[in-house]
């Protein structure tokens, strides 16, 4: 290596001096450097550049007799051994900046002085060598000699070096590591190089060094610049985002109470505009809006009901059915509310919902009757979440309506009244919501008497049987913990004075005993449990109990309070109950009527109160025979197996059939049948494409493609594949109430598949809906399967062709 390096070296130094007189110029006109150190890196890179050239000249007129090689020699060997010394006079000066700014000092270390004085004392040494030839002499032929002082001319660096080294060392940690470590390396590498040279004499190891670190030390300091710029403009960016969302929360938080302010005339509609606005905000999302366009949808339709202010009072409140000329004034609050809105310069999209979110999508909408996609997306957007909250929350004529025939409403309106893209997004967000937790969760009633749902807190006092009900707590294969005291009323036994725990199902999962609500809200009563372990069975199939009575409860003070505990585990169509107190432990179990409902559980009294109600989730998931069967297992099924078994799907999505591998020209036949219990159109069949490592829906890697029900709607979940969905009404076609019937009484499906490729096809037409879907999987994705799944339905008699 160190003989390639010798008989190339006049073209390295070359390079590296061009390099670092380059890099001298950048350094001039480098505006990110402190100035100080700017000039001590200029110097640095100048230095030794001339000093690489001038040994390079040095090198070729070395012998060289002639007059111009005279001259030449003797002057790059002056500015060898002269620049030598300027460069670690330079480096110093870039030290001692440092030391004043970024280390803190405040001033220039003493050592670094005294590198001055060594660098002052080195230059003489030069100049004086020049007569007396201390460092060197040149024979008769022009050819360099070593002089007697030749050592002198490497200990001066060296030790300036060593100096400038125990500084670097001292503060290595103040400094971060794009400047302490090209410092660490400047010093020491030239030293190695110098004890490398005077060893192989005729390879200047050290110029080319001091050279290359001058480059190494320019470029590391622009990028510990470039770093300290970025952070600050980050920091400032940082300051600035902060503004901005000091900003942006203030508004939002002015135009929240204007949208409290226009909701409190009405004790009904309370909180209504901010909910419309969190659903409008859920939906844009789901349409791929970005944040941006969410916080514009989020503002407008908080601001919907703006217009209401101008409208008297009288209007507003009255409870009652309005007159023509009241309906006329009111209909005068989308206009009023644009005209506000509109005078906001700065926020020009903010009047869009209070002006049109009552215009429709058929045209038959107002103020301006505009029709499609002339109205702007966000009044398309809230005109949804609006029709959804109202349907949802109570008014002065009625309590919310259930979610499935929310969800019926919007379907049906999708088109007409609605965007269908916005209905589709809605609609699924309900799918999703399964414990229907998007309505308004204040607790309101007209009618006190016929609404028991008020919610579990610390405390409850029952007097008359049922008076009082807590909102339902869903039992489901998790099991569940509830623990409470009780204590009788005064002047009441004990043993006639207990809470107790009402099993039901209702959409709203509240007891109900009003009958117009019983029928709205789909209310079944499973059966009664009293804390002393006697049962009462109205709906269920059968309840049994075994009951270890451990004391008497006359035995107990009718003052002191009695800790119970409560165990409650679902598993298809049984419910255990475990009930343990001090005096008693009651196993009983409930047959439920099939495995198609939930179940809820309640918890009343008479003439007792409880408290400390705690209620938790133990976690401990069961299987599906873990609870002994008191009752037959209740199925559906109609038809017998086919080439697969039959499959009952009591829940959305719940369960599946087995996975078949699609292949182009199959055909796939199955009859269908919903549930005795449902009732809406979503309650059908669904057709399912996927890939999983071991064929299993849900399995090892499992990605989903596409899941589309055989009422037309897409059910699929984070699709890993693009869809290109067809759905026509045909003339079989009877409406949707036929369609349910159809369902309710079941029909024979079958569906066609083509595959090319990633490509795959599948067709089916049910009772007047003709489905095409166009599925491009991903590449690689060879092994697709297809099932059937569903929500409370059953799955019958599948073949496949």
């Amino acid at each position: 290596m160190f003989d390639f390096i010798e008989a190339h070296q006049e073209d390295i130094m070359l390079g590296l001096s061009s390099i670092c007189f380059m890099v001298g110029i950048f350094a001039i006109i480098t505006k990110s450097l402190p100035k100080r150190r700017k000039l001590a890196l200029v110097d640095i890179e100048f230095s030794a550049a001339i000093l690489l050239y001038s040994d390079r000249l040095a090198i070729m007129y070395h012998g060289d007799p002639s007059t111009l090689g005279y001259w030449i020699v003797r002057i790059s060997n002056f500015l060898v051994f002269f620049m030598t010394i300027s460069v670690v006079h330079a480096f110093n000066l870039y030290i001692s900046d440092l030391c004043r700014n970024e280390i803190g000092r405040g001033s220039v270390p003493t050592r670094l002085r005294i590198v001055e004085m060594i660098a002052g004392i080195g230059w003489i040494l030069v100049i004086v060598s020049q007569p007396t030839g201390l460092y060197y002499t040149f024979d008769a032929n022009n050819a360099y000699q070593r002089g007697p002082g030749f050592l002198i001319c490497y200990i001066i660096p060296l030790a300036a070096l060593f100096i400038q080294l125990s500084v670097i060392i001292q503060y290595f940690k103040r400094l971060s590591l794009y400047i302490s470590i090209p410092m660490l390396l400047f010093t020491i590498l030239p030293m190695m190089a110098s004890i490398l040279q005077f060893v192989r004499y005729g390879i200047v190891f050290t110029d080319m060094t001091i050279v290359g670190m001058a480059i190494v030390l320019y470029i590391f300091a622009i990028i510990e610049m470039n770093d300290i710029i970025a952070e600050a403009q980050h920091r400032e960016l940082d300051e600035s985002e902060q503004k901005r969302l000091s900003i942006r929360k203030s508004l939002v938080q002015v135009i929240q109470a204007f949208a409290n302010a226009a909701d409190s005339r009405d004790r009904y509609t309370r909180g209504h505009s901010l909910r419309v606005a969190d659903y409008s905000r859920n939906i844009a999302k789901a349409l791929g809006m970005d944040e941006k366009e969410r916080f514009r949808v989020y503002n407008s339709a908080a601001l919907h009901d703006i217009g209401k202010v101008e409208i008297d009072d009288s209007i507003i409140r009255k409870t009652g059915r309005l007159t023509e000329e009241e309906e006329e004034e009111l209909k005068k609050y989308p206009v009023l509310g644009g005209e506000i809105l509109s005078s906001v310069d700065e926020l020009p999209y903010l009047h869009q919902a209070a002006e049109f979110h009552h215009e429709r999508y058929d045209g038959k909408g107002y103020p301006k009757g505009l029709r499609g996609e002339e109205i702007p997306i966000i009044a398309r957007i809230v005109s949804v979440a609006n029709a959804y909250d109202e349907m949802t929350s109570f008014n002065s004529s009625r309590e919310p309506l259930a979610q499935g025939k929310v969800r019926e409403t919007l379907i049906k309106g999708a088109g007409r009244e609605f965007d269908p893209k916005v209905v589709d997004v809605m609609v699924d967000m309900i799918d999703h919501d399964t414990d229907y937790m998007m309505r308004e969760q204040e607790e309101e009633s007209v009618d006190e008497s016929d609404r028991n749902d008020i919610t579990v807190v610390n405390r409850m006092h029952f007097d008359d049987y049922k008076d009082d009900v807590s909102d339902g707590i869903r039992i489901s294969k998790e099991y569940l913990k509830i623990s409470f005291e009780t204590r009788p009323d005064a002047g009441f036994a004990r043993k006639n004075s207990l809470p107790s725990i009402i099993l039901f199902d209702s959409f709203d999962a509240c007891v109900h005993k009003n009958e117009r609500n019983i029928k709205n809200q789909h209310y079944l009563e499973y059966g009664e449990i009293w804390m002393d372990g006697h049962t009462i069975c109205t709906s269920a199939r059968d309840i049994k109990a075994e009951i270890n009575v451990r004391e008497s409860s006359d035995n107990i003070d009718e003052n002191e309070w009695v800790a119970y505990e409560i165990e409650a585990v679902n598993v298809k169509d049984h419910t255990k109950i475990k009930i343990r107190s001090r005096y008693l432990f009651a196993d009983i179990t409930v047959a439920l009527p099939d495995a198609t409902r939930y179940v809820y559980l309640g918890i009343t009294g008479e003439h007792c109160s409880i408290k400390n109600i705690s209620v938790k989730e133990i976690g401990l998931g069961l299987g599906e025979h873990s609870i002994a069967r008191i009752a037959p297992e209740v199925d559906y099924f109609t038809r017998k197996d086919g080439d697969i078994a039959n499959v009952e799907v009591d829940g959305y999505r719940e369960t599946s059939t087995l996975g078949i591998p699609v292949e182009d020209g199959m055909r796939m036949f199955f009859r269908t049948q919903s549930l005795p219990v449902a009732n809406l159109i979503h309650h059908c069949a669904y057709i399912l494409l996927y890939s999983s490592d071991d064929g299993i829906v849900g399995g090892k890697n499992y990605a989903e493609y596409a899941c589309v029900r055989i009422d037309g709607d897409d059910a699929t979940e984070d699709g890993k594949a693009e869809n290109k969905l067809t759905v026509h009404k045909d003339e079989d076609f009877a409406g949707w109430d036929a369609w349910k019937e159809s369902n309710k009484n079941g029909f024979d499906c079958e569906i066609e598949f083509k595959r090319k490729r990633n490509r795959i096809t599948f067709k089916t037409d049910n009772a007047g809906i003709w489905i095409e879907c166009v599925t491009t999987v991903p590449a690689g994705a060879d092994n697709v399967y297809v099932a059937l799944t569903g929500n409370l339905c059953t799955l019958m008699n599948i073949r496949v062709r």
